[in-house]
C-alpha cells in the first residue's frame, strides 16, 4: 500500500539539553538516520518540526506544527494533514534502533488487518506498537480518518495520546504478530533517548555492534 513516512521532530528536547534530532550517531544525525530508514519503506517522508528549527535546509521535506506547542498529537496531526496517502507511518526522531524490518512488518500487518475486517466492523484507523504490555504511539501506522478527532482534541487541549487512541479503532502489534522480527529488534525499536545518559548508552551500543 502507498504510505507516507512521518518523523515527529518538533519537541523541545528539554531533558536532553540540545535538539535530539541533531545528535550524531556514527557520523549521521538522528534525523538523517530516521529519514533514510523511512525512505526505504515509504513513498514520501515528511519531517514535522517547530517553526524555528529549519530542517528544510537539510534537503528534507519539512512541515510545521499546525497547533504548535501541543506535543506529539500535534505532530501526528500535522504530518497526516500534509500527506496525500491514506496511511502514514509515524516514528519519533529520538528512536535510534528502529530498523527497516520493523517498519515493513508494521505495514504488512496494517494492510492485512485493514483488509480482514468484517462487514459489521468499523474500518481500522491505527496499528500501534505494543512491547511488554506498553503501547508506543510514536511507532505506529495511522489512517487519515483520525484527523477530525485529532483536531477536535487539539482545539480543546486534550492532548494525551493514550486517551485519544481509546476513541479510535486501533489494533496493537506485539512481537507475536511480527514474523521476521526478532524479540531483541522489537524491544530495541521502541527505545527513545530522553537525556544525555540515554544518548551515551546508545553510542556505547553502536560501538559494540
Amino acid at each position: 500500500m502507498e504510505v507516507t513516512g512521518i518523523i515527529i521532530a518538533g519537541g523541545r528536547s528539554s531533558r536532553m539539553g540540545q535538539d535530539k534530532a541533531l545528535l550524531e550517531i556514527e557520523g549521521a544525525t538522528m534525523l538523517e538516520r530516521t529519514y533514510i530508514t523511512l525512505q526505504q519503506a515509504t513513498q514520501r517522508v515528511i519531517v514535522v518540526t517547530r517553526d524555528d528549527q529549519g530542517y528544510e535546509q537539510d534537503s528534507m521535506e519539512a512541515v510545521s506544527d499546525i497547533y504548535p506547542g501541543m506535543g506529539p498529537l500535534s505532530g501526528i496531526h500535522a504530518g497526516l494533514s500534509a500527506s496525500t496517502t491514506e496511511w502514514g507511518i509515524v516514528v519519533a526522531c529520538d528512536m535510534p534502533f528502529v530498523q527497516l524490518e520493523v517498519l515493513q512488518a508494521l505495514l504488512v500487518l496494517t494492510e492485512k488487518w485493514a483488509a480482514s475486517k468484517g462487514a459489521a466492523e468499523s474500518p481500522l484507523q491505527a496499528v500501534i506498537a505494543s512491547v511488554a504490555g506498553r503501547m508506543h504511539p510514536l511507532l505506529g501506522v495511522y489512517h487519515r480518518s483520525v484527523l477530525p478527532s485529532a483536531e477536535e482534541r487539539l482545539r480543546n487541549k486534550r492532548l494525551r495520546l493514550t486517551e485519544w487512541l481509546e476513541t479510535l479503532n486501533v489494533r496493537y502489534a506485539t512481537i507475536a504478530d511480527m514474523p521476521g522480527v526478532t524479540e531483541n529488534i522489537w524491544h530495541n525499536a521502541v527505545f527513545n533517548m530522553n537525556n544525555p545518559q540515554d544518548y551515551k548508552l546508545v553510542l556505547e551500543q553502536f560501538r559494540k555492534d
